[in-house]
C-alpha cells in the first residue's frame, strides 16, 4: 500500500454500517436463541440478572461474551420488563442508535420470544 492511498470515505462508511448491522442481527438472534428473561420476576436489577444469567454466552462475530460481563457494565440498572433488559443488552453490545437513520420500528422485541 502506497502513502498516497486514499480510501473512498463513502465505501468505508458503508462497510462500517454493514458490520454494525451484522453484529446487531447476531445479537438479536443470540438473545432469541437464549430465550431468557421472561421467567424473571420484575422489577429486577442488573446485579440479580448477572447472578441468574451470568454464565450464558453470546456468540458474536469474531468473539464471544458472557451476559455476566454485559450486566457488569450495567451497574445499578433496574428493569421493569424483559423488553427493557433486551434493549439494554442490545445497546451495550451494539451501541445505541446514532440517529433516525438507524431506527428500526419493525424490530419487535416480542418476536424474539416467539423464536424459542
Amino acid at each position: 500500500m502506497s502513502d498516497d492511498y486514499d480510501p473512498d470515505p463513502e465505501r468505508v462508511q458503508e462497510s462500517a454500517v454493514e458490520r454494525r448491522r451484522e453484529r446487531t442481527s447476531v445479537v438479536e438472534d443470540e438473545l432469541g436463541r437464549v430465550g431468557i428473561f421472561d421467567e424473571t420476576k420484575y422489577p429486577v436489577t442488573s446485579e440479580e440478572l448477572a447472578v441468574e444469567y451470568g454464565d450464558e454466552v453470546i456468540d458474536l462475530p469474531n468473539e464471544t461474551e458472557s451476559l455476566g460481563s454485559v450486566f457488569d457494565r450495567l451497574v445499578d440498572e433496574r428493569f421493569e420488563s424483559p423488553e427493557e433488559v433486551r434493549e439494554a443488552i442490545y445497546n451495550e453490545l451494539t451501541g445505541e442508535a446514532a440517529g433516525p437513520e438507524e431506527y428500526n420500528d419493525e424490530r419487535a422485541l416480542g418476536e424474539l420470544d416467539d423464536d424459542r
